[in-house]
């Protein structure tokens, strides 16, 4: 095979352009992303908050001469009478003592308090009675001069008292956006809402008395000519043209949005690359010649050029908007950005990688991935912000547990290097690099031995790695534990036949064990054949199929391809052989096109252009005709068209052998039909071998078939040969009229043959099993019986060669099949069940029962709890950091730094007019909120000519910070843009040091330095401020991240319940919803709260927030709090992801973790701790649980920093603490306000109760919906059209004219039930049929009809709206409940919990029932009997065979007071004598009285238990009737195969001995019929289709005997057509009474012929 890895690449290349709309979504999130981040809107809109409506443009000047705090005590006074401030100040020297009573005395304040320790200051400041702190610095305490530089700190409280605004951020120094106080916003409304904040609230009085009483000491020091100004400030009220709210954190979005701009290409990448893995796509191309590393390589080159494409735009618009943004341009860090972006999108594919191979499900590798990022957000998030204040060893760890982690840190990395390389260290930056490449090395080596440990579904590691085990003797004693077939059981190819693959004496082993799996397989594979491996589920098909493509080794045996050993070259040998499992290996992002092109130039050399070009044509045109137009996507066809792409695909180029696993499992009629027409179009050049359980289809397509049961291949052989070895009799049916007794007509049979008796009596029909040896008598026979058919009751008569469903039970039925025991259950079946009362209660314990057994043994809370200890630990270490430091320091740095050098920045103001303040100094967006500075630089000050409130007048927007103004009369003005918070005392500062120089111009010593130093605000107030935020989090973060864990493996019984079908069949058994529901609440709250008490356990032992034992008792409150509200939300979700355990513990994890750690991280670290958000956000009881633990950790901080602060004082015991030290008092946990846990306490109870209520409402919403449509079925139209079977048409009348006194005394009626509702148009396809007792009906049609769906409408699981349904005279979309007491259910797959044993399963139902607990004993005992199942009764389900767990399905279905059995193809792929077992189970049971209705697409399942038969393909009724009359009716005429003696010398001789007895043959056919048609032809086998109207079988049988020898046949088989061919018949005949009622003129008007042609009738046959 030309597998190049150009080609390869190509076609990587081909499917990611495919993906272009994939790809450009991901491009426009991404974009939008970088708009969010860069520009960040959100900033802007939160700015929206702060309306400035109520002064736009307005020009207010207010005055204020700074000499009083009269508005402060006016306020203040309103509501406390006489209230009289302290000043407290630091350090205790002559000179601030002196200064501070003054200042004291001047602003009419109460007293002064000093501190030698600024420290005592802040732990002993109360605001009740303290104005503010001063702390002077750069003070000398041994020298008592006045210092040249007045260096202060100015202390207020962190609240304003002049204001109470509701929202936090207006009510704190350190987040207030503007000066302008708005009366709405602010609750303010006296009449000095003009004057600023900062003259409000006193600071500026304070600021500006302190210098003066310095400036006079200074003077006396140092005497001035010029003398002191007056000073008096403006309030200027003017919106700022270009808003500067700085205090604004507009980081957060940024940062926040950072952390998740890979995460849509990261899923975009595991979507594809697990898409392709599901389809088994990587081990086709394996087998192709392409070694997993160069899939691998070549997927990697495709999505790394694209990738490093985006990340390249990506860092260029980010680094050119820094560039922009600073001024600042530095190669070297773009040089590292692009270094580091090669880096992680090699970590980022190869990750994705890890993912998609781990689960092979994208759905499930999707919701994983989702979940990883998140998880990493929310837990490393804030860490990673804390790491530029602390720089711990602890980020290299981060960083290299995840890649999500990176993109966030890096950035912030890159643009500190651009802002301040100065404070970046060398660590900082290898940090980054180092653990990317380690973290890409990690998740290297994780896949390399993914890939080692599973190298592709059905593919042996040994194979891939050509170690083939060395071949073990094995005991030929030992073959088989059935009986050891002779190799008289096998036939052999014929003279001339080319002998493609040999398997001589194949042995396998059970990969993990020693158990065989194929014992002493022999086969040969012909060219121009189709080969059928017969057997049931778990005989090894599959692994012989393996064998055979190579695809697993031998144990011991040999493999021959066209004579060559196959493992001597398995990869030149691998090209003759392609194949198809259940996965179709294809890429579902191509079109059918693209895959076609591929597979052709995969097959053939570049230089058979024209054979190449000839190809193409021939399968697109294929596809075309068949499917669609050849563009169209692999991923929009269904399931049977990508299987007919898949076998075109495989068909493609000379591919000798194909082996197709299962290859119309999942397909519809007419998609089979095509299957099977290409297979016999293209089967003459090549060899197909198909493994199957479907005998039906086996005798259709198989020239050539192989019986596997057990791993032994019992039989091999052509059709006829299996018929003419294994079949020693032919059947005589006999369909006799209704209640005429059958032992006359016995005893008529028994004159010709002793002691016969009826194999099998069904309805009104009887079948005779004739010996072979009575052939010669079968036609006196018949023509006596033909003559007295009248006397005996018989309508037809047929005699007809054995089935090979016949002959395949007979061969592969178990040697230890014994006698069947069937005790008398009739009064078993009748146990009265308990009354209503008891029943409930008896219910309860079933399912506390069944959650004991199913949730004690799980291993998965196990697993979580381990994983929680494990992360509490990691998060604990980590959280370190997030450690609250007992001093907190808000500083805000005002005006000038602090060094006498910045003075020369200010212009000279006598040659100004005023001096405008035009800029500060630029803050790095980077900074937080509590990173505030207004401060100068060196071109913030503008010379202005003029008046600055001239200025004014013209202007609408103000564009200065403020100004300061000299008037020459010995007058200084400062103008304060309110609109610009901390402008007042920026601009203040400034005026004092002009003051300074122009006291002492010619001397630059003397300074004045000013910062305001808000409070600590208290830890419970909800801010985003860095204390305020890491305060709250170390705790929440520690429980969060374990919780969702827990809760969601509560998910797990559940899904699995739902995907076994348990669930189902509890209901049916009457267990009503509020005791399923409830009981499962009881449980799970019962375990979750023991698993609540270890989680609390493992905070104590790892010492989380230091609590003590009540916080701990109100720990665990909390936790069961929220697992009362948390476990609803599980059930929820499992209602919805209910068909896979893994997806739905992601699903649950996720929406676990969405609404509890990540919805609180995402609250403080973006959302800024919104009040709106965070109501909102209390009704997710995640939310509200951590919010309440975080309060309960920040009590215990707050109790700790006063304990420290009550130590530090001489006269502090704890016990009088909060006399001493202010807000030391402490209040009880159980309150609403912070730091209360009310608020979580009862949202937590409000979600429960609102979870619950929606989860009832879903279940009756449900039941409900069932039997309701949107449509209008009043408009729909149920009618029976005149190309309808003529007995569809009467049942369907005879039944809807039924009045209720009929439909009582059916068992069950069903009145034009719709399978579905049409899109468009008014006329419905329904179903009507009557049952009574002692009936059975079979439900018969091809895969994928309907079949199933129908029966689930019949238990109620499916509803229907258009129709009826009658049990025992109850309606079913009223009496559902009661009908469901008489109705077992058998689903068609699962039905049983691994966990339970049968004993468990048969006592849970019992249970659910009613039956009495003292009688489930024995009835368990007659369902043990009857089903031999003593054995593994108390074995779990989960190490059961798959028949065993079949046996147990039928078991339930028969448990209690069971009228009706309903059973969805009970014996499915079941082994004969499984399948015996439970036909003569249910046989006995219609034989009881009971009414049993099944489906199935096996007319052996029919013919052994219905009375008659639906016939149903694409949810419509075709035919109903007996399986015989329905033959009868339908499929005119025979089926005759005759195997002729190759007689002569030489070969030559044969040929010409051939040629003329097949003349003979022919002559002889023709005149049986003279429209007879050759049909099937190997060889010397032949197979003739004889389409006589009317069979006289015993004028057949006699010319066969008769001409027998003259023929030279050495055997012959007559057999009539299959079910498959009625139902192609019915069909056909639909359609040519569809033709002619649609054109009259192509017959007249009043008759209709039905035409029989062979290719209607065969369906898949073929001629040679």
């Amino acid at each position: 095979m030309p597998a190049t890895f150009g080609l390869l690449f190509k076609h990587n290349l081909q499917i990611e352009l495919a993906l272009w709309k994939r790809t450009a979504f991901e491009c426009f999130v991404i974009i939008i992303l970088l708009i969010a981040i860069l520009a960040n809107p959100i900033s802007y809109s939160k700015r929206l908050l702060y309306s400035r409506s109520d002064y736009e443009g307005d020009q207010t000047i207010v005055p204020h001469k700074l000499d009083d705090i009269n508005i402060l005590t006016g306020l203040v006074d309103s509501k406390r009478e006489q209230t009289k401030y302290n000043l407290a100040y630091a350090p205790k020297t002559k000179f601030v003592t002196e200064v501070v009573e003054s200042v004291a005395a001047k602003l009419e304040m109460n007293d002064t308090i000093g501190f030698d320790d600024p420290e005592d200051l802040q732990n002993q400041f109360d605001e009740r009675t303290t104005l503010a702190a001063l702390v002077f610095q750069q003070i000398d305490k041994s020298n008592e001069q006045v210092p040249k530089i007045l260096s202060v700190t100015i202390r207020f409280p962190s609240e304003f008292r002049t204001l109470t605004p509701f929202l936090s951020e207006d009510r704190l120094w350190l987040t207030r956006c503007s000066g302008v106080v708005n009366p709405k916003r602010d609750n303010a409304k006296d009449p000095d809402i003009n004057q600023d904040i900062y003259i409000r609230e006193g600071f500026l009085q304070i600021q500006h008395q302190i210098f003066l009483e310095w400036l006079h000491r200074l003077r006396n020091l140092f005497p001035s000519n010029f003398a002191e100004p007056n000073v008096e400030v403006f309030n200027v009220r003017l919106r700022v043209a270009d808003e500067r709210c700085a205090t604004m954190d507009v980081y957060t979005v940024p940062s926040f949005l950072f952390n998740f701009l890979y995460l849509l290409p990261f899923i975009n990448i595991i979507r594809n690359l697990a898409g392709q893995l599901r389809d088994n796509v990587m081990t086709h191309q394996w087998h192709y010649g392409y070694s997993f590393v160069d899939q691998y390589c070549s997927i990697f080159l495709v999505l790394a050029i694209r990738l490093l494409l985006l990340g390249l735009v990506i860092i260029f618009v980010i680094f050119l908007y820094w560039t922009i943004e600073d001024g600042i341009f530095s190669g070297l860090t773009l040089f590292l950005m692009i270094i580091f972006i090669a880096i992680f999108t090699f970590e980022l594919i190869v990750t994705a990688f890890v993912f998609a191979k781990l689960f092979q499900n994208k759905t499930n590798a999707v919701l994983f991935a989702i979940v990883i990022w998140l998880f990493n957000y929310a837990v490393f998030g804030v860490i990673l912000k804390r790491y530029w204040d602390v720089h711990g060893h602890y980020v290299f760890f981060i960083l290299i547990v995840f890649l999500s982690n990176q993109i966030p840190y890096s950035m912030q990395l890159f643009h500190r290097i651009i802002n301040e390389p100065h404070s970046i260290g060398a660590y900082d930056v290898i940090a980054l690099y180092v653990s990317a490449v380690i973290s890409a090395l990690i998740y290297s080596i994780l896949l390399i031995l993914l890939q080692w440990r599973m190298p592709g579904r059905l593919l042996s590691r040994r194979v891939v790695f050509g170690k083939r085990r060395k071949e073990i003797e094995i005991d030929n004693t030992l073959v088989s534990l059935a009986r050891n077939p002779s190799w008289h059981n096998f036939e052999y190819g014929d003279v001339g036949s080319k002998e493609l693959i040999r398997l001589s004496h194949i042995y396998t082993v059970h990969r993990t064990s020693e158990r065989k799996i194929l014992k002493n397989v022999s086969m040969r594979i012909y060219k121009g054949e189709v080969y059928v491996v017969l057997g049931h589920i778990g005989s090894g098909k599959l692994t012989l199929l393996r064998v055979i493509c190579g695809l697993k080794y031998a144990t011991r045996g040999s493999v021959l391809y066209m004579g060559q050993h196959l493992y001597k070259d398995m990869r030149s040998h691998r090209n003759h052989v392609d194949f198809r499992c259940v996965e179709n290996g294809l890429s579902n992002h191509l079109t059918m096109e693209q895959t076609i092109d591929y597979h052709l130039r995969l097959k053939l050399n570049s230089e058979n252009l024209d054979r190449y070009n000839m190809e193409r044509t021939k399968w697109i045109d294929i596809l075309e005709v068949q499917i669609g137009h050849r563009r169209t996507r692999i991923g929009r066809l269904t399931y049977g068209e990508r299987r007919l792409v898949a076998l075109c695909c495989t068909l493609a180029s000379d591919t000798k052998v194909i082996v197709i696993e299962e290859p119309t499992q999942e397909l519809t009629a007419r998609e089979a039909q095509i299957f099977w027409s290409i297979v016999a179009l293209e089967k003459e050049e090549r060899a197909f071998v198909f493994a199957t359980y479907s005998i039906d289809e086996t005798e259709s397509i198989a020239d050539r078939i192989g019986f596997l049961s057990m791993g032994v291949l019992e039989a091999s052989g052509t059709p006829f040969f299996l018929r003419a070895k294994f079949s020693n009799y032919v059947d005589l049916v006999l369909i006799k009229k209704p209640h005429v007794p059958d032992a006359p007509i016995t005893d008529f049979i028994g004159q010709y043959i002793v002691d016969i008796e009826p194999e099998n009596e069904i309805g009104d029909t009887l079948t005779y099993k004739i010996r072979s040896e009575y052939r010669p008598i079968l036609q006196n026979m018949l023509i006596q019986l033909e003559n007295d058919r009248k006397r005996l009751g018989i309508d037809n008569i047929r005699v007809v060669g054995a089935e090979m469903s016949d002959i395949y039970m007979k061969l592969v039925t178990s040697f230890r099949h014994h006698q069947q025991f069937i005790p008398d259950v009739t009064q078993t079946f009748q146990y009265s069940v308990v009354s209503k009362r008891k029943l409930r209660r008896q219910q309860m314990r079933a399912m506390l029962y069944k959650k004991m057994i199913h949730s004690a043994p799980n291993v998965w809370p196990v697993i979580m709890i381990f994983v929680s200890l494990i992360l509490v630990v990691i998060i604990t270490r980590l959280a370190m950091v997030l450690d609250v430091n007992d001093v907190h320091k808000h500083n805000i740095h005002l005006g000038f730094k602090g060094t006498t050098d910045e003075l020369k920045n200010i212009p000279d103001i006598n040659e100004c007019g005023y001096i405008d303040i035009k800029s500060l100094t630029k803050i790095p967006t980077y900074k937080k909120a509590n990173d505030i500075s207004r401060t100068f630089e060196p071109d913030s000050f503008d010379c202005k000519k003029g008046k600055y409130a001239d200025d004014l007048i013209n202007k609408d927007v103000l564009t200065s910070l403020g100004a300061v103004q000299h008037n020459g009369d010995q007058s200084l003005y400062g103008y304060i843009s309110q609109d610009t918070f901390h402008s007042a005392p920026m601009m203040l500062n400034l005026l004092h040091n002009i003051i300074l120089q122009l006291s002492y111009p010619n001397n630059s010593m003397f300074m004045a330095v000013v910062d305001s130093y808000p409070m600590a605000t208290p830890l419970s107030m909800k801010i985003n401020l860095m204390d305020n935020e890491i305060a709250h989090i170390n705790a929440p973060l520690a429980i969060g991240c374990i919780l969702p864990l827990i809760v969601s493996v509560f998910i797990i019984p559940l899904v699995e319940e739902q995907i076994s079908q348990l669930r189902i069949l509890q209901l049916l058994a009457g267990l009503q919803l509020q005791i399923y529901w409830g009981v499962n609440l009881f449980w799970d709250l019962f375990t979750y709260f023991i698993y609540a008490v270890i989680i609390v356990i493992i905070v104590v032992c790892t010492g989380i927030g230091d609590f003590g034992a009540y916080e701990n008792v109100l720990l665990l409150l909390l936790i069961t709090f929220y697992g009362f509200a948390a476990l609803p939300i599980t059930y929820v979700i499992s209602m919805y992801m209910n068909k896979s355990i893994v997806r739905a513990f992601l699903a649950s994890v996720l929406i676990q973790s969405l609404l509890g750690l990540v919805l609180y991280i995402v609250y403080w670290d973006v959302a800024n701790s919104n009040v709106i958000f965070y109501y909102g956000a209390c009704m997710s009881p995640g939310f509200a649980l951590l919010d309440a633990i975080s309060n309960i950790y920040i009590r215990r901080l707050e109790e700790r920093l006063c304990q420290t602060k009550c130590a530090a004082l001489e006269d502090c015991v704890p016990e009088k603490m909060h006399e001493i030290v202010p807000h030391c008092e402490f209040e009880s946990y159980f309150k609403w306000a912070d730091p209360g846990i009310m608020p979580g306490l009862t949202f937590m109870f409000l979600s429960a109760l609102i979870v619950l209520f929606l989860l009832f409402w879903i279940e009756l919403h449900r039941k409900e919906k069932k039997f309701h449509s949107s449509k209008n079925i009043h408009d729909m139209r149920s009618a029976t059209y005149h190309f309808d079977d003529s007995d569809v048409a009467d049942v369907k009348q005879k039944i809807a004219e039924a009045d209720m006194t009929k439909c009582k005394q059916s068992v069950f009626l069903v009145d034009q039930v719709e399978s579905k509702l049409p899109k468009r148009g008014n006329k419905l396809n329904t179903v009507s049929f009557a049952l009574n007792k002692y009936m059975s009906m079979g439900i018969f049609g091809p895969r994928n009809s309907g079949k199933s769906h129908l029966i689930r409408q019949l238990v109620g699981l499916d509803g229907f709206a258009f129709g009826e349904i009658y049990v025992r005279g109850l309606d079913f979309k009223y009496d559902l409940d009661t009908i469901l007491g008489y109705v077992g259910y058998c689903p068609q797959h699962n039905g049983v919990l691994d966990e339970l044993t049968p004993r468990d399963h048969i006592r849970l139902i019992c249970m659910i029932r009613g039956v009495n607990e003292n009688k489930i004993g024995e009835k368990m005992h007659d369902l043990c009997l009857m089903f031999n199942m003593v054995g593994w009764m108390n074995r779990k389900c989960g190490t059961l065979t798959q028949e065993k767990r079949r046996k147990l399905n039928v078991a339930i279905s028969l448990i209690a007071y069971n009228k009706i059995l309903i059973l969805d193809e009970p014996t499915y792929g079941m082994p004969s004598t499984t399948r015996r077992e439970i036909w003569n189970i249910l046989r006995y049971l219609r034989y009881c009285g009971k009414t049993i209705i099944f489906s199935t697409n096996d007319e052996l399942e029919c013919k052994m238990l219905a009375d008659y038969i639906i016939v149903f393909q694409d949810s419509e009724m075709l035919a109903i009737g007996s399986m015989q009359y329905l033959r009868y009716k339908y499929s005119h005429g025979f089926y005759l195969e005759v195997r002729l003696v190759r007689d002569g010398a030489t070969l030559q001789e044969t040929e010409a001995n051939l040629r003329k007895d097949v003349d003979n043959l022919a002559r002889f056919i023709n005149f049986l019929h003279d429209k007879s048609e050759l049909v099937g032809r190997m060889h010397n086998w032949f197979k003739y289709y004889i389409p006589v109207g009317h069979i006289v079988y015993s004028f057949l049988y006699g010319a066969m005997e008769k001409n027998k020898v003259r023929l030279n046949i050495h055997d012959y088989c007559i057999y009539q057509a299959s079910m498959n061919v009625v139902i192609a018949q019915v069909q056909e005949t639909r359609a040519e009474l569809k033709r002619r009622l649609t054109n009259p003129n192509l017959a007249e008007q009043n008759e209709i012929v039905l035409r029989s042609t062979n290719k209607s009738l065969v369906p898949y046959s073929y001629t040679r």
